[in-house]
């Protein structure tokens, strides 16, 4: 049930009305200039003409054009040229699609610098003018460049610089956009951890400060984080921001060391958040799925947030989906009134006082059930890495060389590895320990070691000649850890402890992602509550990690926050502590495989031709990424059968026909028969769909 206030029911007459009426007198008199960017997949023209329609003249605005549907190495000609014509300050930014192009470099041999390049001949052919403003933008930056996987930065890299060259005679920047995190049901810890080792890739950061001038994070927020009863404007603002902000917040955070020094300064000059006007998505651009008025009442409070922060840079994606299944012409005003309310919201806070953006709607719609999102705001402090035990504490032999301690880097409680070189320095609170890198020695009182940049972790020996209960530290470029240690041999050899051991581990799939449990039990098989350590491997790659206490039933659980992907998963446990017992070192040898993804039934169009039925199907995964399938349908008019058709979906997901026979009036709908795609598997479900002839003409 979605409530509304008196602002948000006069918002409706407006959005009816395709219109907002922005509040420009309360604006100051100052200007507060702005780069204000917009992601789009398809409707870039409508978004470009509403934005000129109320533009403010102390913003630039950036609308990208989307490339070719069917190949998106390739740009569409003229499309720049309109976009321009629409006002001084509006530009055309070239769709840069980083998985086409990935294609690109694959099939041709050449190098990403040169993919970079050949983009920029490909604009200039398409009419895209440098020189009038347009530029080009990189759609997206994938995980694999956050978490440093592979060559992924580095191609990054050597993509924008191209870009940025040319073929020599005119150099310009351009933006990137980074693929987006979900607001909620992610994993804080890991997530920040591989955030905070790739703000220290100084290479990667200044290759940015050259080439790039706008720097997009994808923060695609859920309306049902936002909406909630109670909270008052600057409140959901601060929400809001924590999620906006977040990548600038721990770049400039306290205690961030002095290798985030180049990241920080890029980031604080060319850092937008690229915030969410897609109105009528489940998935894909977060979850926006109520009515426009409070649509236009989300978009307000992120212009509010973004502005509130003096950001030089604002973005939003504007894609909207009819998932409502409104009649063409309701559809249609009702987008014109979300997006006068976007176009207004950035003109009527150019002045300088971001509190106007909420004058047309309150910032303050609700909805049943909304709740807040508060870990975001750990990125307002930094997390240090340090090196931890990962073997439990031992006792030692007089004069006799240790087993192997084993560290591991770990940021919180998150395993990482970090862009630079790092000093390790292992050292003892007894005088008479000595430490090496070998079972064999050298010994020193004081191990120094410098790991390379990637390292996971280290390992040491020790040998102490006295006995004791030392203390063994470790010391991470400032950052220490310490386990106290046992030497001496006891009078009586005790009992061994009993073992503690991950007797199995489950893998259920939940709505597109994995959810795992695994069991701590004593010898006889009787449930233990432990501390466990593991991880799940997709293959020989990590999937997730966790950290948690076991229930009285022995029972740890987690669900990952990436979708299932092809392939086997097992669980690879790192530790089990639990007091009295010693753990056997073991895992389960339980797998679980995916071989077929969910496929669905997203959308069904329908239009005429020529007084004939067009009819279209769109199948996506369960992201809403377009599959390539076999499709067959059947269109019923009433109860009889009036077309069908089979064949297979284009690169953007969609088979379409056009019936033979003429339109009469009558109610039609379509039901599709069957969906066939490698690895994937139809859910069988068609949606609810209906198109309705008066009369046919």
């Amino acid at each position: 049930m979605i409530k509304q206030n008196s602002a948000l029911v006069a918002l409706v007459v407006c959005v009816a009305a395709a219109a907002i009426v922005p509040f420009s007198s309360a604006r100051t008199s100052d200007c507060r200039a702005v780069r204000a960017v917009f992601y789009t997949s398809s409707d870039w023209q409508r978004l470009a003409q509403g934005l000129a329609a109320d533009a403010s003249p102390c913003a630039s605005y950036f609308v990208t054009i989307p490339a070719l549907a069917a190949d998106k190495t390739q740009m569409v000609r003229n499309r720049a040229s309109s976009v321009r014509a629409l006002g001084a300050n509006l530009h055309a930014a070239a769709e840069v699609n980083y998985s086409a192009w990935q294609g690109w470099v694959n099939s041709t041999g050449n190098s990403w610098y040169a993919a970079g390049q050949e983009v920029r001949r490909r604009m200039a052919a398409a009419g895209f003018d440098i020189a009038a403003g347009d530029t080009w933008a990189v759609n997206e930056l994938s995980s694999a460049v956050r978490t440093g996987a592979g060559s992924a930065r580095q191609n990054v890299r050597d993509l924008v610089r191209g870009l940025y060259y040319g073929d020599g005679s005119v150099q310009t920047k351009g933006i990137v956009f980074v693929v987006g995190t979900g607001q909620n049901s992610l994993s804080f810890p890991q997530y920040k951890a591989n955030l905070e080792s790739w703000l220290q890739d100084a290479g990667f950061w200044t290759d940015m400060t050259s080439y790039v001038s706008d720097f997009f994070q994808e923060v695609y927020g859920d309306v049902r984080n936002y909406a909630i009863a109670g909270a008052d404007p600057a409140s959901r603002a601060a929400l809001l921001n924590s999620y906006l902000q977040h990548p600038l917040s721990l770049a400039l955070a306290p205690g961030a060391p002095g290798t985030t020094a180049v990241s920080r300064s890029f980031l604080s000059s060319a850092y937008g958040p690229l915030a969410n006007a897609s109105w009528g998505w489940a998935s894909a651009y977060g979850w926006t799925q109520v009515g426009s008025d409070v649509m236009a009442d989300y978009i307000s409070a992120q212009t509010y947030a973004m502005r509130l922060t003096g950001e030089p840079h604002i973005g939003f994606a504007w894609n909207p989906l009819n998932s409502q299944n409104l009649a063409s012409s309701d559809y249609v005003g009702q987008i014109a009134g979300v997006l006068a309310r976007l176009a207004g919201a950035i003109q009527e806070t150019d002045g300088g006082d971001p509190s106007v953006a909420c004058l047309a709607t309150g910032c303050s719609a609700t909805i049943d059930g909304a709740s807040a999102v508060t870990g975001w705001s750990t990125f307002t402090s930094w997390t240090p890495t340090a090196a931890v035990f990962t073997n439990p504490p031992a006792t030692l032999t007089p004069g006799t060389p240790s087993n192997a301690f084993t560290l591991q880097l770990q940021t919180g409680t998150a395993p990482t590895t970090l862009p630079v070189p790092l000093t390790l320095t292992v050292s003892s609170s007894s005088p008479t320990t000595t430490f090496s890198t070998g079972a064999g020695g050298p010994w020193t009182p004081t191990l120094t070691q410098t790991l390379a940049p990637g390292s996971a972790g280290a390992v040491f020996y020790a040998l102490d000649t006295g006995a004791g209960s030392p203390k063994f530290s470790v010391n991470l470029n400032g950052v220490v850890t310490s386990q106290t240690e046992t030497v001496g041999q006891p009078a009586a050899v005790p009992e061994p402890p009993p073992t503690a051991h991950v007797a199995s581990a489950a893998f259920t799939p939940r709505q597109g992602r994995l959810h795992v449990t695994l069991q701590v039990t004593d010898a006889n098989g009787q449930p233990i509550s432990a501390r466990v350590s593991f991880a799940v491997l997709h293959g020989t790659s990590t999937f997730l990690t966790t950290v948690g206490q076991s229930g009285s039933d022995g029972r740890i659980a987690v669900t990952g926050f990436p979708r299932l992907q092809l392939g086997c998963y097992s669980a690879r446990v790192q530790r089990v502590i639990s007091p009295g017992y010693a753990w056997d070192a073991s895992s389960p040898t339980d797998t679980f495989c995916v071989h077929t993804l969910p496929a669905r039934v997203a959308a069904v169009s329908y239009g005429r031709k020529n007084r004939h039925l067009h009819v279209g199907v769109r199948v996506v995964d369960d992201s809403g990424h377009a599959v390539r399938a076999f499709v067959s349908f059947k269109v019923l008019r009433g109860t009889t059968t009036y077309a069908s058709a089979s064949g297979r979906t284009k690169s953007d997901g969609w088979f379409a026909v056009t019936s033979g026979k003429k339109l009469a009036k009558g109610c039609y709908h379509t039901q599709v028969t069957a969906v066939a795609a490698h690895s994937f598997r139809w859910d069988r479900v068609t949606g609810s769909n209906h198109y309705c002839v008066a009369r046919a003409r």
